[in-house]
C-alpha cells in the first residue's frame, strides 16, 4: 500500500461511495455498514451487533443462510442478483470476507441501477 493510500480515511470514502456496503460476521451479525447503506437499504445505527435475519423476510433469510453455509464449508464464490422494489432496481453482490486468509464473514453491496 502506498503512502498516499494510507493517508486516505477508508471510512470517509466508503460513506461517500454510491453503493451500500454491509459486512456480516460468520454468524450473520451486522458488524459494519457505510452511511450510504441507510440511503438505499434499511440500515440504522441500532442494527449494529444484531442478526441480519431480524430485518429480512424468510426467503431472504434462506438465501443468507445458504451463502453463509457455503462460505463456512470453504466456498469462495461471489453471488450476485438483481432485486426490484417498486419502480427501483438494484444489483446485489455478496463476497466472502477474509481476514488473514480465513473466512470471517461476508461483504454485501447494493447498488441502485438506473
Amino acid at each position: 500500500m502506498s503512502a498516499t493510500q494510507q493517508s486516505i480515511p477508508v471510512s470517509e470514502l466508503l460513506d461517500q461511495a454510491p453503493v451500500a456496503v454491509t459486512a456480516l460476521d460468520n454468524r450473520g451479525t451486522i458488524v459494519f455498514f457505510n452511511q450510504y447503506a441507510g440511503n438505499i437499504v434499511d440500515r440504522k445505527p441500532e442494527y449494529l451487533g444484531r442478526d441480519i435475519r431480524e430485518f429480512h423476510q424468510p426467503a431472504s433469510n434462506a438465501k443468507v443462510d445458504a451463502i453463509l453455509d457455503a462460505y463456512a464449508q470453504g466456498g469462495r464464490e461471489e453471488y450476485s442478483w438483481r432485486l426490484k422494489r417498486g419502480d427501483k432496481e438494484f444489483m446485489v453482490r455478496v463476497r466472502p470476507w477474509l481476514r488473514d486468509g480465513k473466512w470471517a464473514g461476508l461483504v454485501h453491496t447494493v447498488m441502485q441501477l438506473g
